[in-house]
């Protein structure tokens, strides 16, 4: 075979795998829309057509591939017979790939911390808590909002059913009336601090006042707890006590117990008093230096 045979078989040779691998490229490319998806997935298809994600599927450009928006171009699973190696499964992902699949297309402010918050570092996932098949409403959550938190964080859902707790059981709030699941500061809430964020609702406590009381203007949680507490008003602790772990005279006296150590002493009377049925402006008064009326 002379050099110029060679040369033509090894040129030909080059160019008949260009076309297989431009061939097989483009099966795995292939899109196969979504009518097809459905011939061996059919009750998937039909919970999806449902949802938020499946409606807006049919005006959305984002979405307008349906199935193969998220899982990727069915081309080569349907040809090898639903081989799961050839598709894009979010569910089969770590967290953090299933994740950037969804981020592509949501980019909205709120989830601009996603990548420093604590459920991303964490190794929770949009999947971990939306079902884009059979999720529910805008969000696509698995559960309600509620429930999809408390299925994690039990001490919270612990607390939330003590004697005081705000209403979150009772369906009038919810965990994300307060926090930003996908990321922010001081605990993922929805304010650059929590008294900013207590504030919101609890407008009245927030001053100026003319006499401050210093415990309320350096933070809410110095004398309450946010999700639930066995005292009143979310106290840590029960009156008098919490606010005798600050002010002991006039109403208190010191004495010495065992070993030296200081104890102390209340009169029957204030032991069964509230400090707030005589200071009951707590938060502030512009009138008086005792905060009362």
């Amino acid at each position: 075979m002379t050099c110029k045979n060679k040369f033509m078989s090894a040129l030909v040779f080059c160019a008949l795998m260009s076309i297989a691998f431009v061939s097989r490229s483009a099966a795995q490319e292939k899109k196969v829309g979504k009518e097809t998806c459905a011939g061996c997935h059919a009750e998937v298809s039909e919970k999806f057509a449902k949802t938020f994600h499946g409606r807006k599927s049919l005006s959305a450009a984002k979405l307008a591939d349906a199935c193969e928006s998220c899982h990727g171009a069915g081309g080569a699973h349907a040809d090898g017979g639903g081989d799961v190696t050839k598709i894009t499964n979010p569910k089969k992902l770590d967290a953090s790939a299933a994740s950037d699949l969804c981020l592509a297309c949501h980019k909205d402010k709120s989830l601009m911390m996603w990548k420093t918050a604590a459920h991303a570092n964490n190794g929770v996932g949009c999947t971990s808590c939306h079902s884009i098949h059979e999720g529910e409403g805008r969000k696509s959550l698995a559960k309600g909002a509620t429930d999809t938190c408390l299925k994690c964080h039990a001490k919270q859902k612990a607390d939330m059913r003590l004697a005081s707790h705000h209403p979150v059981p009772e369906g009038k709030m919810t965990c994300v009336s307060c926090h930003n699941p996908h990321g922010g500061i001081e605990g993922n809430l929805k304010a650059d601090s929590s008294e900013e964020l207590c504030f919101k609702c609890h407008g009245d406590k927030a001053g100026p006042f003319a006499f401050e009381h210093p415990p309320v203007a350096d933070g809410c949680t110095n004398c309450h707890v946010a999700h639930g507490s066995a005292n009143d008003k979310l106290l840590k602790q029960n009156q008098p006590y919490l606010c005798l772990s600050c002010h002991r005279w006039p109403h208190a006296q010191s004495r010495s117990g065992a070993a030296g150590q200081q104890t102390i002493s209340l009169n029957v009377i204030q032991q069964r008093a509230r400090c707030t049925d005589c200071h009951n402006q707590i938060h502030g008064s512009d009138r008086k230096a005792g905060l009362k009326d």
